[in-house]
Formats: C-alpha cells, structure tokens, sequence
C-alpha cells in the first residue's frame, strides 16, 4: 500500500500543491520547494478509550515517487559569528553545518507532455564528526550533533509552546529558504 505524502495538510501546504498541478494542467513548467518530513502529519487513534495522537511514518518503506538528488545537494549553515579582517573584509565562522539533500517529486500535468517538479529537502548531518569532539573521546556529543541537524527535517508540526519548537521553527524557515535560494 502507497502512504500519502506526510508534508501536512494546511491551506497554504494544499494552496501550493493546486498551484503545482493546475500549472502543469495549462502547460506552465514551475518548480516547488518543501521540505522532506520524516514524520509528517499525525494520525489519531483509540488506546485504552482515549484518543492518541502517533508520528506518521509516511517514508517507512520509501516513496516510490521520488528520487534522492545527491548532485544538487546545498550546504546551509546556522549559528556562528562574523569576523572582519585587516581589509575589512566579512567572514562568517563558526557555524554549524547541515546538508540539505534534496528528492524530487513529479507533478505531471492532465493530458498533456507538461510534469512539473516538487523538490523536497531533507536536512542530513555531515558524514564526517567534529574531530575535537572525537579526540577528547565524546562519541556521544558527535552522534547528538548530527541527530541535532537532521531533526530539522524529522517533525512536521514542532512543540511551539517550548523555546525548544519555536527554534526548530525558526531553523526549519531557515533551512527552506536557504537551500532553495542556493538553487537560483
């Protein structure tokens, strides 16, 4: 069994998946930028006669939609300072690095030769751990890191009543404007 797309069900999410079909639809070639949640939307259950709400695996057994896209894969940093040198010249430095790997999805049109692309990122830690980290015998800060980075892309709908969902909010805005800006 195919499992729908667990990228939400919102009325812009849904505005923008009209706007991508009726473009293909009149044979307007457009592309589409989301991100790759791991655990879309909810669904609801009953356990012990109380309603439960559980992560939606939708990527359980993979998409067969979609195709990974390793060769447009676009760096995107947070955090980090500014430096400015004898030239008065910018550096950003310090900051924490997170790979934006994207997948793209079909939107094909109705009767017609005319498919558009949906491309979705998926944040992925980098496939190397801070060597600081490594030679001071902290395993479990290097692992922690990149989960860090890749919940980016983990959880649809964060926790936005804790400062904690407020910053993945703001990291995951983050992280779809920048990958996709990278792009033009």
């Amino acid at each position: 069994m195919e499992c729908d797309a667990g990228l939400g069900n919102g009325g812009l999410g849904r505005l923008a998946a009209c706007f991508l079909d009726s473009m293909a639809t009149i044979g307007l070639a457009a592309y589409g930028y989301g991100i790759r949640y791991e655990n879309g939307a909810f669904h609801q259950m009953i356990k012990d006669g109380w309603q439960v709400e559980e992560p939606d695996e939708w990527l359980l057994y993979g998409n067969p939609w979609e195709k990974e896209r390793p060769e447009f894969t676009r760096i995107v940093q947070f955090y980090g300072t500014v430096m400015r040198n004898h030239l008065d010249q910018c550096k950003w430095v310090d900051t924490e690095t997170i790979c934006a790997l994207p997948y793209e999805v079909p939107i094909p049109g109705y009767r017609n030769q005319t498919c558009n692309t949906l491309r979705l990122w998926s944040a992925k830690g980098r496939k190397y751990f801070d060597t600081k980290i490594i030679h001071n015998n902290d395993y479990i800060n290097a692992i922690l890191g990149r989960n860090e980075a890749e919940n980016i892309s983990r959880v649809l709908y964060p926790i936005e009543s804790a400062f904690e969902g407020k910053e993945l909010q703001l990291k995951q805005e983050y992280f779809l404007v920048s990958a996709t800006l990278q792009v033009s």
